[in-house]
Formats: structure tokens, C-alpha cells, sequence
């Protein structure tokens, strides 16, 4: 039941009576006539780490909402170490030695690093709180936990998502709880390597973590047991010895499901026409000079660590950033947006998926019937006014090709999961009538069968002839959709793969900067 590491920390007489961390017992909770919640039985030992696991909607964001004190359920008892947990209160949830990272970020763009990690226990003076007391503080954290890229001075609203994503993390982890909860804490991270570190070492002072992800990867490397939610109700159980991606997933969905990469139903054209050209396409110092052809019907990756111009490529081309340098053409006139609108309402029309959904991606105070027809109200309305039924009736069509449940359309968008937040950007961006697709990211937070239909949607739209340039940050989704692959290394193309080039070891190899020593496939290094 529990690994290696825990065994040698707690050793087995220690395990077998250990601790209830927290005792989760009949917890319900609906919003409307949308159950999220029904009669959850939740168990956690201390110091284990123990996953979640769920399809979007299952309930998982609702159970760390209720024990972070941000809902109240409907019914149901919670214990943190044997106490009686109060509901709806956010101080007694950190009272009672819990803390959580959220998928949807907390953080406030507005306050600098130093102020979002200290948020709880500003220093103060008088009632004024003393910014230099807070830097210092601050850099302490900072450097005790061995995060050197974030300035304590610098605005949370310029940072990165990924060094964002750090942060919230961070903030959660630093106060040492006794219970971390940790929701889909890798989803804009580059690597795992110093948050499971950090895990380890909280694990091994005593805290217990709930540890959320749709990566099974990292809950097969990470966790001790874990818990499967369907539909609101725990389905079922595992740990690290029974431990099988599919069976888990079967259990997610209720169904069984085959986590391939959806093959190319028609062969690309040799002769497919170029239907957008960059030549030394140049963004300030982040993308500098890059040449790139994408054909119609052409999937295009895109891979790149962290901060390799990757955003700036995509955000240049949708009109979202200026462009500094270069010329682009689309089907051979020249093309230069300078917003999304105006991309969208070009030739043959670009749309982006963005990489914060959240931020960039929604109106988070209008229904999820609104968000999906945005970029499509000509075709639902009348004499300037919106034609509800007709509205409702799209959006819906939209919504079920994206793998949306019905019952959220007329929800607001903000009150959804951060994944059901992704299908309905991706349904919008179905309904624009682009024919280049700019896919940032667009399986981050989502569940297993939503990302194979998401798959699913990426072939559907390249058989239609649309041009898609696909970014992601996990490789195999690359090397199993992309007809070419280019690598980006310090904003300029490090290599493109056709054919049996395109593999793992090939696209990492050029993404640290050795795509040079790529000496074998149809199509070498450039």
C-alpha cells in the first residue's frame, strides 16, 4: 500500500497504526438541479499521499472548495485529525492546518510575488502594511525553498503562467500544513522535478497531501493510494500496488476506453496548398526571425521548454502581440493583425485557443451558452437582438462535439470546472469559422476521455481542410498527432521532423538545444 520512501520514513509498525489525517464521511452537494457531491466517503492516513481521481465534473474541484471553506455542502461531516471541521469558513480551514493550491489560480495580478505568498500574515505596522518587511520575508521563503527565477518585487500579472503556477503552489506548501491540497498542480509546469521533491520532503515531516491531477503518470510516481469520483460519488479505490491506467480510467468514465492517438483517416496531399507563411517573423527579443509554412489541413506541433518563444509565435499570429520584425502571408497576401478580432476577420480567419483560459479565454460572469456563441452571433440574430432558442440551440450542438454536459450550458462559465472552462473555449473556437487553428495548450486540466476527443476534434478539423499549429507541453501529443513537428530553442527553430523523425528523444534533444546531433529520419535537424 505504501511505497519505498514511505516505508523507510514511517517504517511498517508505524503504518499499520497510523493516524487519520482526515475523515471525509456523506458529503453532498448540488447547485441547482447539478449534483456535484453525493454521500463522498473520503479517508486519509497521515503522511501519505493520496490522489483524486475524476473526469471533469466529477466532483473533484467541489470537494476542495468544501474542505477549503469556499462552499458549504449540502450535507455530510468532515474531521481534520478527529476535530469536527466548520463549514464555509476560510480561517477555519486554515486554522485547522489546511492548505490548498487551486487549479484555477488565486493569486491577484494586481500584488506583487512577495504580497500573494504572505497574503495570510502580512507584516504590518500600525495597520500599514510595510513593503520592505514583505520583500524580506518574502526572499526568505523564496530562498529557503529554493525558487530563484521569482523577485518578491515583481507584479504577479507579469509573470509566466508557469512561474504563476509556482506561486500558488508555493504559497500553499511554505506554511507547512498538516493537510496540502494540491489541485492539478503540473498543469502549467515544464517539469515535476522540484515540486515532488518539495512533496517528498513535506511528506516526510508528517503532512499529508490530496494529491489531484488527470496526469496518471504522475499519480502512478507520487502517490500511495487514491480515490475514483464519477458523477459526484466515489467509484472506486486503488493504490500503488494495483496500480493500472486503464482500469482506472474505465472507472472515471464507466465505459472502457482506448487511450490511442486517433490515425489520419486521408493522407495530407503532397501538394496541399501553403496557406500561412512566416519569413523572419520576429517578436521584441522572445521570437527572432523564424520561417514556418503550414499547409491546409496540415497539423503543425510545436514544441518547447519553458519561455522559448513558443507564446510569442502564437500570440504574434493571432494578432495578441506585437510582432516586431518579418512578414507573414496568408494564401499568399500579406497579413500583419493587431487584435484577435481582427485575425479572425482576415482571409481565411485565425482563431487561438489561449494558454490561460480563465484570463484570456472567457467571460467569466456570463453563461456558458454565451461564452460558446461569441465569436458567432450573426448567425443568432435578428434585427440586432439575439434569438434565444436559436442561441441555446447552437450553442448546445457546439457544446456535445466538445464533450460538454448539456446541464452546464446555461451555468455560469466561472462556477465550471477548469476543465469543462477548456471544452467550452474549444467549442467557441469550433464555432468561429477559422480555417487556422492556434491550439495553445489545449488538453491542459483536461480529463483522459475528453482529451482523446479532443484528438478526435484536431483530425476531424484537418480533414476539413483547416490548418492547425498545435502546441503541448506533454510530447507524446505531439508525436502522436503532428504530420511535422518544429522545435523552438531560445526563439529560433531548432529543428523540424517529418516522419519517423518525429520522436520523443529527437524533439527533447532539440528542445536543450542539441538538434543538431538528430542524425537519422527522412528530414534532418535544420
Amino acid at each position: 500500500m505504501f511505497g519505498p520512501l514511505r516505508r523507510a520514513v514511517l517504517g511498517d509498525q508505524e503504518i499499520a497504526g497510523m493516524v487519520t489525517a482526515l475523515e471525509v464521511t456523506g458529503l453532498s452537494k448540488s447547485f441547482g438541479d447539478a449534483r456535484a457531491l453525493e454521500n463522498a466517503d473520503l479517508v486519509l492516513r497521515q503522511g501519505e499521499i493520496h490522489a483524486i481521481v475524476g473526469e471533469n465534473g466529477a466532483g473533484k474541484s467541489t470537494l476542495v472548495k468544501c474542505l477549503a471553506g469556499m462552499v458549504v455542502p449540502d450535507a455530510g461531516d468532515v474531521r481534520v485529525r478527529g476535530a469536527p471541521l466548520s463549514f464555509g469558513n476560510s480561517r477555519a480551514s486554515r486554522e485547522a492546518g489546511i492548505s490548498t493550491s487551486f487549479q484555477e489560480l488565486s493569486l491577484l495580478s494586481n500584488l506583487t510575488v512577495g504580497e500573494n505568498l504572505l497574503i495570510a500574515e502580512l507584516p504590518t505596522r500600525l495597520g500599514i502594511v510595510g513593503r520592505r518587511r514583505v520583500a524580506r520575508r518574502a526572499q526568505e521563503v523564496l530562498d529557503e525553498w529554493e525558487v530563484p527565477d521569482l523577485d518578491p518585487d515583481m507584479l504577479v500579472e507579469d509573470l509566466p503562467l508557469s512561474a504563476k503556477q509556482r506561486l500558488e503552489t508555493l504559497r500553499a506548501m511554505y506554511v507547512r500544513p498538516s493537510l496540502l491540497i494540491l489541485d492539478e498542480p503540473t498543469a502549467a509546469l515544464p517539469d515535476t522535478d522540484w515540486l515532488f521533491a518539495k512533496i517528498r520532503e513535506l511528506v516526510h515531516a508528517g503532512t499529508t497531501v490530496l494529491y489531484i491531477s488527470h496526469k496518471l503518470g504522475e499519480i502512478r510516481e507520487l502517490c500511495d493510494r487514491g480515490t475514483v469520483l464519477r458523477n459526484g460519488e466515489v467509484v472506486g479505490s486503488f493504490d500503488d500496488s494495483n496500480f493500472d491506467a486503464n482500469s482506472l480510467i474505465s472507472m472515471m468514465i464507466g465505459r472502457s476506453i482506448e487511450l490511442v492517438f486517433p490515425a489520419r483517416r486521408h493522407e495530407l496531399p503532397p501538394a496541399a496548398p501553403t496557406v500561412l507563411q512566416t519569413r523572419g517573423m520576429t517578436v521584441g527579443t522572445k521570437l527572432r526571425g523564424v520561417d514556418l509554412d503550414i499547409r491546409e489541413g496540415e497539423i503543425v506541433g510545436v514544441a518547447a521548454l519553458e519561455g522559448q518563444g513558443q507564446r510569442a509565435l502564437f500570440y504574434g499570429l493571432a494578432g495578441a502581440g506585437p510582432m516586431t520584425g518579418g512578414t507573414v502571408t496568408i494564401d499568399g497576401r500579406p497579413y500583419r493583425a493587431k487584435t484577435p478580432r481582427a485575425a479572425l476577420n482576415s482571409g481565411r480567419g485565425i482563431a487561438l485557443v489561449p494558454e490561460e483560459r480563465k484570463i484570456e479565454g472567457l467571460f467569466a460572469d456570463l453563461s456558458t451558452v454565451q461564452n460558446i456563441t461569441s465569436t458567432a452571433l450573426g448567425r443568432v440574430t435578428s434585427f440586432g437582438l439575439v434569438r434565444g432558442a436559436a442561441e441555446v440551440q447552437l450553442a448546445a450542438g457546439a457544446g456535445a462535439d466538445a464533450q460538454l454536459p448539456a446541464e452546464f450550458l446555461a451555468r455560469e462559465v466561472g462556477q465550471l470546472s477548469g476543465g469543462n472552462q477548456q471544452k467550452t473555449v474549444l467549442a467557441r473556437t469550433a464555432l468561429s469559422g477559422a480555417r487556422v487553428l492556434l491550439m495553445f495548450d489545449p488538453t491542459r486540466g483536461i480529463d483522459p476521455s475528453a482529451k482523446l476527443e479532443v484528438y478526435n476534434m484536431l483530425r476531424r478539423a484537418s480533414a476539413e481542410g483547416i490548418a492547425l499549429v498545435f502546441y503541448s507541453t506533454e510530447i507524446p501529443e505531439l508525436v502522436g498527432l503532428s504530420d511535422r513537428v518544429v522545435v523552438l530553442y531560445n526563439g529560433r527553430i531548432a529543428a523540424e521532423l517529418t516522419g519517423e523523425a518525429i520522436r520523443e528523444d529527437h524533439i527533447l534533444a532539440a528542445a536543450v538545444g542539441h538538434g543538431g546531433e538528430i542524425a537519422d529520419g527522412p528530414e534532418q535537424a535544420k
